[in-house]
């Protein structure tokens, strides 16, 4: 959950301030142009701010939605193929390691996994929160669900922007934005799944050292989702390129 929650405040705070950054160089932009051509007078109109502000949030609960969706996505693998193939599990310490740094544990006191609960693979004992399946899949659902409804009123609003009044710049800089991003997440996602899909699949039990194979969950669910976003967004961009080139 945690974790979940920093990466979409790190989304959410990037892409603000990338924003933020864009509409005070169009404003100078706009302003030095309008003090060199002393007929036209500066003019940022309430709907331009309007028109940013639902490509804006559009941008971001499509990609909070991906994030829900592939934690969804994860948690659910996770009951499908076990719990080792969504989570990356760590060993327990053992009584002598334990004893390293605290002389006073005794065998009667002394606990493989604290705070957790232990998970035996083969012949070794790993430690695991069982809730976190059922946590994630929650928090993946809550988020995919509410950012989806959120999207899709904000895609309608944008739908019924009329052209005469649609800012095209404004609209070019979504779709590319979101061409670039899903673009980077599918080259990403889809050679790390492949890789720890494999190693999971070759690696055997009794060859875990310190942990399992690293999960491939999180990252077949980034792959699944985001791949059609970016043929979406491929399309999106190149029919618009076609327009501007007929015109």
């Amino acid at each position: 959950m945690s974790g979940a929650i920093g990466m979409i405040s790190f989304i959410v705070f990037a892409t603000i301030s990338v924003a933020v950054v864009g509409t005070v160089v169009y404003v100078v932009v706009q302003a030095l142009r309008a003090k060199d051509n002393k007929k036209t007078k500066f003019q940022f109109p309430t709907k331009t701010l309007f028109h940013i502000y639902l490509y804006l949030i559009s941008f971001l609960t499509l990609i909070i939605a991906l994030i829900g969706g592939a934690i969804a996505i994860k948690s659910a693998l996770a009951y499908q193929f076990g719990t080792p193939f969504s989570y990356t599990l760590y060993k327990g310490s053992s009584f002598e390691e334990a004893r390293m740094y605290d002389t006073t544990i005794s065998k009667d006191t002394f606990e493989i996994c604290p705070d957790a609960e232990v998970l035996t693979i083969g012949d070794a004992d790993f430690c695991f929160d069982s809730q976190m399946p059922n946590t994630d899949l929650i928090v993946g659902l809550t988020l995919l669900l509410s950012m989806g409804i959120l999207f899709a009123i904000h895609e309608f609003a944008i739908s019924k922007i009329t052209k005469e009044d649609k800012s095209q710049w404004l609209e070019k800089i979504y779709l590319f934005a979101s061409l670039i991003l899903y673009s980077i997440i599918g080259l990403i996602s889809i050679p790390v799944s492949i890789y720890q899909l494999t190693n999971f699949l070759l690696l055997k039990p009794e060859n875990y050292s310190y942990s399992t194979p690293d999960a491939p969950g999180m990252a077949i669910g980034m792959a699944v989702l985001s791949l059609p976003l970016w043929i979406y967004f491929l399309s999106k961009t190149s029919g618009t390129q076609k327009k501007t080139t007929k015109k």
